[in-house]
C-alpha cells in the first residue's frame, strides 16, 4: 500500500510537469516557426528589413528584428496605422468631456465651412469627404454619402488631428506625446522624422524594376494624424496591449474599454478590404484568411506597417517593414501578416513562391520594354512623316485625325484625368509607385511631344503650299 501511495503522489507531481511541456512545447515551436516563416517570406518578397512584435494578452511573447541594423527597437514610419492613435486621443478627449462624438465640425472648427459633418463620422470615414485632392482649394464633399457610405480619406483624420488641437490648445504631436506615448512606455516612438532619424530611424527603400533603392522622401507634417507617426515593434506592442486589455498598459490606463469597444465596432461596411469588411475608429474589422480580427495596415512612400488584433486567440501582432511599393509590395507583406495569423491559429499558412517576385516584375518590365520600342517607333515614324509631305503626299484625313487621337486625346486623357479618377495626384501616385507612374506618364508626355512636332510640321506645310504659284512644264504650254 506504502508503495502504491508513493507512485500515486510521483503520478500527480509528474502530471502538471507533463501538461506544462506538452502546453510550452507548441509556444516554442510557433516561436521558430515565425523565424523561419519570416525569414523565408522575406527573401522571396525582397524585403531588406522587418521587425515583428508579438503579445499574448498582455505580455509580449515574441521581439525581434530581421535585416541589416534592425531591431525591435528600431523607428519605422507607421503610414495609415497612425489613424488609430488619432482616433484613441479622440476617445480620449470624448470621456474628458471635451467632444461630443455626434456635434458637428464646426463645433470645433469654426472656420471650416462643411456642411453637417459630425466628429464620429469623421473617424468612421462616412464623412461624404472624397478622398480625391482638393479642387480650387476646396475638399470635395459628396453630401449624399455623409453618415451613410464608407470612403477612405486622409482628410477624416487629418480633420481630427485638428480637433485635438483645437480643443487641448496643444499640437497634435504635443498631444499624442504627452497621452500616448508617454503612458506607455513608448521610448522609441517620434513625431518628427529628424528626431527619429537622430535615433536610428529604419533606412526606408522603394522598389524600382523590381529593384530596392534607398530613398529618404519627404515628410509629410501636414498628414501627421493620418499616417505619420514613428514607432518601432517593441513600442507598438504596449500600444497593442493597451488595445487588446481595457485600454491598460502596466499601471496605466488611457481609455475605458467601453471607448475601446466603439473604436473596435464593425460600424459601416468597408469593401475595400473584402465583403465581409467593417471599418470603426481607426480599425478594420475583417477576417484574416477566417481568422476574426481587428486590424489596420500603413502605407509611406517607402515604409509599411500592418496591426492586427486577433480576439478569439487574444493574439496581437505587429509588423513593420522599411519598403513599400503599392502595387506589389505592400500585398506581400499583407501575405506575410496573414501567414503569421495562421501560425498563431494553429494552421499553416500559405507561402510567397520565391518565383512570384521575379515574375511578376519579369512580366510588367516585359510590356514596358514593348511600350518603349513602340515608342522609338513611333518617333521614328515622324521623319517618313514628314518626308511624305516634302515629297507632295499630302497626309489624307486618317492620317491626320488618328495621331490626333494617339498623340492628343489619349495622353491628355491620361494626364489630366488618371490621377483624379483614382482619388490621387501625380506625386502621390510616383511616391507610392514611383516605377510605373513614371513610365505612364514619361509615355504621355512623348506621345504629347510627338503630336506637337507632326501638327507644327503639317501647318507649315499647309502654309507653304498656299504660298506657292503653279509652274508651268515649258513656255509652249504657257503660250496655248
Amino acid at each position: 500500500m506504502k508503495k502504491i501511495m508513493i507512485l500515486f503522489v510521483f503520478c500527480m507531481l509528474l502530471t502538471p510537469f507533463h501538461l506544462w511541456s506538452a502546453h510550452a512545447q507548441p509556444n516554442e515551436l510557433s516561436e521558430e516557426k515565425i523565424d523561419e516563416y519570416i525569414q523565408a517570406e522575406m527573401k522571396a518578397a525582397h524585403i531588406p528589413g522587418l521587425a515583428i512584435g508579438i503579445v499574448k494578452g498582455d505580455q509580449i511573447t515574441h521581439l525581434k528584428g530581421y535585416g541589416k541594423e534592425i531591431s525591435p527597437q528600431t523607428p519605422f514610419i507607421l503610414g495609415s496605422t497612425t489613424k488609430s492613435f488619432t482616433a484613441m486621443a479622440i476617445m480620449k478627449l470624448v470621456e474628458e468631456g471635451k467632444v461630443d462624438l455626434d456635434s458637428p465640425i464646426q463645433t470645433y472648427l469654426p472656420e471650416m465651412d462643411f456642411p453637417n459633418i459630425s466628429v464620429r463620422q469623421l473617424l468612421n470615414q462616412t464623412s461624404g469627404i472624397s478622398k480625391a485632392p482638393k479642387q480650387n482649394g476646396e475638399w470635395q464633399i459628396k453630401r449624399e454619402n455623409i453618415g451613410q457610405v464608407f470612403e477612405y480619406s486622409n482628410e477624416n483624420y487629418k480633420l481630427l488631428g485638428q480637433i485635438i488641437t483645437s480643443v487641448t490648445n496643444k499640437a497634435y504631436e504635443e498631444y499624442i506625446r504627452e497621452n500616448i506615448f508617454t503612458p506607455l512606455d513608448m521610448t522609441h516612438s517620434y513625431t518628427s522624422q529628424t528626431l527619429a532619424g537622430e535615433n536610428g530611424l529604419a533606412a526606408g527603400y522603394r522598389t524600382w524594376f523590381g529593384f530596392n533603392f534607398e530613398n529618404e522622401l519627404p515628410f509629410n507634417e501636414e498628414y501627421l494624424p493620418a499616417g505619420y507617426l514613428i514607432s518601432s515593434a517593441e513600442d507598438m506592442t504596449h500600444y497593442l496591449i493597451a488595445q487588446m486589455n481595457n485600454g491598460k498598459y502596466l499601471s496605466q490606463t488611457l481609455v475605458s474599454n467601453s471607448s475601446l469597444e466603439e473604436m473596435h465596432k464593425p460600424s459601416v461596411k468597408a469593401p475595400i478590404m473584402g465583403e465581409d469588411s467593417y471599418y470603426g475608429m481607426g480599425w478594420f474589422v475583417s477576417p484574416t484568411n477566417g481568422v476574426p480580427t481587428i486590424r489596420h495596415s500603413g502605407e509611406a512612400p517607402n515604409y509599411h506597417s500592418t496591426m492586427i488584433i486577433m480576439p478569439n486567440e487574444n493574439y496581437g501582432i505587429i509588423l513593420l517593414s522599411n519598403i513599400n511599393n503599392s502595387i506589389i509590395i505592400s500585398g506581400l507583406i499583407e501575405k506575410i501578416g496573414a501567414g503569421v495569423v495562421d501560425i498563431l491559429a494553429g494552421k499553416e499558412p500559405s507561402s510567397i513562391s520565391s518565383n512570384t517576385f521575379p515574375k511578376i516584375y519579369m512580366i510588367m518590365n516585359g510590356v514596358i520594354l514593348i511600350i518603349v520600342v513602340l515608342l522609338i517607333f513611333h518617333m521614328k515614324n515622324i521623319l517618313k512623316w514628314h518626308s511624305g509631305l516634302i515629297n507632295g503626299k499630302s497626309p489624307k484625313l486618317k492620317t491626320i485625325i488618328l495621331p490626333l487621337l494617339v498623340n492628343f486625346i489619349l495622353p491628355l486623357l491620361i494626364l489630366t484625368q488618371l490621377p483624379n479618377s483614382l482619388g490621387f495626384t501625380w506625386s502621390f501616385l510616383y511616391d507610392f509607385i514611383p516605377d510605373l507612374t513614371s513610365v505612364i506618364w514619361g509615355t504621355s508626355v512623348i506621345l504629347l511631344t510627338t503630336g506637337c512636332v507632326k501638327l507644327f510640321l503639317w501647318i507649315k506645310f499647309s502654309l507653304g503650299t498656299r504660298g506657292q504659284v503653279p509652274c508651268p512644264a515649258n513656255l509652249n504650254e504657257m503660250a496655248r
